[in-house]
């Protein structure tokens, strides 16, 4: 019976280059949960003035801006999570 090849190629061993990227990745998370704080931040002050005040497209930046933002976020953190299990 033949040997079969293991996946990754390399045993399972990173390149530098696939450190370099993982190390990046851990270093966002941070700053992208100072992102999503911000954001938040700022959804919460513009519902705390009266709505004939703002700018229709100025709402809707800041509040898509904080949904984009977490949904970043929860994607961040699933795909960190999934890195840690392996």
């Amino acid at each position: 019976m033949s040997k079969l090849m293991q996946f990754p190629a390399d045993g399972g061993r990173a390149s530098p280059w696939d450190k370099q990227q993982a190390e990046a990745f851990r270093e966002m998370e941070g700053p992208l949960r100072d992102c999503v704080r911000m954001a938040g931040i700022s959804a919460r002050l513009m519902s705390d003035v009266a709505d004939d005040t703002f700018d229709e497209q100025l709402v809707f930046a800041v509040y898509h801006t904080n949904e984009m933002l977490e949904v970043l976020l929860s994607t961040y953190l699933a795909g960190y999570k999934e890195e840690r299990i392996k």
